[in-house]
């Protein structure tokens, strides 16, 4: 089963405009191009859980220009990955018991699966935008049961504060960290590093999950592991996968650097990375 089949795009109602429905038909033209972004700010996405169920989600419609151009208000593959990796138990990404971030939450998909999956406690966090916060809370309200309600919090964040109060009273407690798709920025990636190292536990055992899409370009990918590691992270595992489960060996560059787009976005890369002991 492809990534693609664990999402259900609903469409507008028909009365709506004929460009809105349009935009939102997932692969319905171009067939042969796998299609990495879910919903515009008119549709319905459902995320088919094969754990939780169907859960319903929608996309934030930011009217600023700056908002948008967070590219937010769209659920990606990596997004799904890690909903799927995060829910199971023996698959080596188990949030069961864990204090998690997850940062860019875009719809929240993973914060809520992470909260229905059995963390302790569960930060959900984007940029700091009335509108796309406030479309996170209407889904997580919608998604997680009330007697979970207490496990999760809905949080306005800036990569790379450690000063704000949310980052002084937070430092150093998140057992796990999820990212996805949130490295298409080479200029955040230094502020990006820095909010995961604050706030990654010190604990030996505490893991960032980290999956991103190709879409934006592997070189961009590349740059981000490569300050992670200057920083002070240390790369525990790595491999692409591609949109079936097909996997295959990291490389920061394929093919010359002449990578065909069009098979590039079927892949992503899936990493876990830890804090790198002093040697």
């Amino acid at each position: 089963m492809s990534l693609t089949d664990l999402i259900t795009v609903i469409a507008p109602d028909k009365d709506d405009d004929p460009e809105d429905i349009f935009a939102a038909a997932p692969g319905l033209i171009f067939t042969d191009d796998l299609r990495n972004m879910h919903g515009d700010d008119a549709s319905t996405l459902v995320y088919k859980s094969r754990k939780f169920g169907n859960i319903e989600l929608k996309t934030a419609d930011p009217e600023k220009e700056n908002d948008r151009r967070l590219f937010a208000h769209y659920l990606w593959n990596a997004g799904i990955k890690m909903a799927e990796l995060i829910s199971e138990e023996d698959s080596g990404w188990s949030v069961n018991g864990e204090r998690v971030l997850e940062l860019g939450a875009g719809v929240g998909l993973d914060g809520i699966v992470a909260t229905l999956a059995g963390a302790r406690e569960v930060f959900i966090t984007d940029y700091p935008s009335d509108v796309l916060l406030e479309n996170i809370r209407r889904n997580v309200k919608k998604a997680i049961p009330d007697d979970l309600r207490s496990k999760y919090h809905i949080q306005g964040y800036e990569w790379g504060d450690v000063t704000s109060p949310f980052a002084h009273a937070n430092e150093h407690s998140f057992t796990r960290i999820l990212a996805a798709d949130c490295y298409w920025m080479p200029h955040e990636h230094e502020n990006l590093v820095k909010s995961m190292l604050h706030m990654l536990s010190l604990e030996p055992s505490a893991r960032i999950f980290s999956i991103a899409g190709f879409h934006t370009g592997r070189a961009k990918l590349a740059l981000f592991f490569q300050e992670a590691v200057s920083q002070g992270l240390g790369v525990e595992s790595i491999y692409e996968e591609d949109a079936e489960g097909n996997r295959r060996e990291w490389m920061e560059e394929r093919d010359g650097g002449t990578e065909n787009v069009t098979e590039r976005k079927r892949w992503l890369v899936i990493a876990i990375l830890k804090r790198r002991l002093p040697s």
